[in-house]
């Protein structure tokens, strides 16, 4: 990231908590490319990575809220939905 864009996500931090709003412990989609690594799954892009936020808010828990097992969960999930859409589910992602 370059320091305009730096900028810009303090100054949207900043707005976002004026308005009530808690931000200090953003994701960020090189969170999920570090899950996959580590797990030794396919790269995903930045918009699939965006698509397995989505599936972890969908599965939100509200007495943990988003943490890394729940991203863990949804990345998994991610795949398994992937395997079905192509026929392909293995048994790494059941």
């Amino acid at each position: 990231m370059n320091a305009r864009d730096i900028k810009v996500i303090e100054t949207a931090r900043e707005l976002l908590k004026a308005h009530g709003y808690f931000v200090d412990n953003l994701w960020h989609v090189d969170d999920i490319h570090f899950i996959c690594e580590q797990k030794n799954l396919p790269t995903l892009t930045n918009l699939e990575a965006m698509e397995v936020f989505i599936i972890a808010n969908e599965q939100f828990e509200g007495e943990t809220g988003l943490c890394w097992p729940q991203l863990e969960n949804a990345v998994n999930c991610y795949f398994r939905r992937k395997a079905l859409l192509v026929g392909n589910l293995s048994k790494d992602f059941v």
